[in-house]
């Protein structure tokens, strides 16, 4: 690997981290926004999911454009979205409906960052570095997630939840500089394969034809829908595990506890996409799938239970869901035809984030339903509507396997 390839790699991979560092801030605070502004947990869940509603609504254009123009341009946009829904929610968000508007502000932010910022890494790598790069890629999500979680505590803590919101926004500046330093004099491995389609930037049908990359979009969508639930009610579930079994205030104990649960997604999808490329992905998918559900399950019951074990199933369980993040963004973007890699991988970030848009809301309908975040049955219904996501990946590759033939796929790798 080049010096050139390497610092392309590096500045990529940090400036993601810090664009993620406004994606935690709500979960890190929901308790207390529960508190101030009388939040049902449904309320929660339309907050937290309103951030996934601005990311579907804003993708289309930012990811579909990268097959036309310089995707560092989309990702500055973007970012500029970032300090906005930051600052914006720290001044002016005073309820369910301002928050919703500044968090999909936020989630804008990332659609012009997150696949924008892949395309920015395969687009200066070899054909042969491209695809083993992806999970570290999608690793490094991971790694700013929970590193979020872990700011947004000790900051809520020290101060208040406006610098919280403060902070995270002007991440999304240091994202681009350290953009700009990674890339800065490298060009473009290979002409933008778009320049030479007919297709429409913004036509992203001919994705829902190739069977191949459609099998792991709507996987990813189930997997989203698990994922995104299970990180923005983790801090809720662990307060309601330790007042269970524990007095006293716990402090910063809860988020240091959802950085680290949280933080073991990175190896877990690392070692899942290295599994997958020699197994075979689907295989992989639909056994992590069945195992996130059965964990899904434990993680529910474990409520009730001695905080560590609490704990230990929880990172159990965030371990599966995780495990086939990789594999999945890996697959879709082998199975990309040319001149529709950037449509694809909107594709796959519309309906994975509409799976994250269903999945916290879901939780908190059934937390709802069956007396809030302080009910243990509450939660067992949460975890059960949580882990539902998972049935969803493995249903979608147990459908279009027999239509898309892993051969094919492995062909084009």
């Amino acid at each position: 690997m080049t010096p050139q390839s390497i610092r392309v790699i590096a500045g990529i991979l940090l400036a993601e981290i810090c664009s993620m560092a406004g994606f935690s801030t709500f979960a890190a605070t929901l308790v207390e926004f529960s508190r101030l502004w009388g939040l049902s947990s449904t309320g929660a869940g339309w907050i937290s999911s309103a951030y996934f509603m601005g990311y579907v609504l804003a993708v289309p254009v930012l990811v579909g454009l990268t097959d036309r123009i310089d995707s560092r341009k989309i990702y500055v946009a973007g970012s500029g979205l970032g300090v906005i829904g930051g600052i914006g929610f720290a001044y002016f968000a005073t309820d369910m409906t301002s928050a919703m508007f500044f968090r999909a502000l936020s989630g804008m932010s990332l659609a012009g960052t997150y696949m924008p910022g892949l395309r920015i890494l395969t687009e200066r790598l070899s054909t042969k570095t491209r695809l083993r790069v992806v999970p570290y890629y999608t690793a490094a999500f991971g790694v700013g997630v929970s590193l979020s979680f872990l700011m947004s505590g000790w900051i809520e803590q020290a101060f208040d939840w406006h610098i919280v919101f403060i902070t995270g926004g002007l991440f999304s500046v240091a994202a681009v500089v350290l953009l700009w330093i990674g890339t800065a004099g490298i060009p473009i491995s290979d002409p933008i394969q778009a320049r030479r389609s007919n297709r429409h930037p913004l036509d992203l049908r001919p994705v829902f034809a190739n069977r191949d990359a459609l099998a792991y979009i709507l996987a990813y969508s189930g997997h989203c829908w698990e994922l995104f639930a299970l990180r923005a009610w983790l801090p809720a579930f662990l307060l309601f595990a330790w007042n269970q079994s524990q007095t006293g205030d716990p402090g910063t104990v809860l988020t240091r506890w959802s950085t680290l649960i949280v933080l073991i997604g990175v190896p877990a999808s690392i070692i899942g996409a290295a599994v997958a490329s020699q197994h075979g992905r689907r295989r992989l998918i639909k056994k992590i799938a069945i195992a996130s559900v059965v964990l899904g399950i434990l993680a529910g019951l474990s409520g009730t239970m001695p905080f560590w074990i609490c704990v230990t199933v929880l990172f159990a369980y965030n371990f599966a869901v995780t495990a086939d993040s990789g594999a999945l963004t890996t697959g879709a973007l082998a199975a990309s035809l040319p001149g529709e890699q950037g449509a694809t991988l909107a594709v796959h970030s519309i309906l994975g984030f509409i799976g994250g848009v269903i999945g916290p809301l879901a939780v908190g309908l059934g937390l709802d339903m069956e007396g809030g975040i302080t009910t243990i049955n509450a939660w067992y219904l949460g975890f059960l509507f949580m882990a539902a996501g998972s049935g969803v990946a493995a249903l979608a590759i147990l459908i279009l396997e027999g239509h898309a033939g892993e051969a094919s796929l492995l062909r084009r790798e």
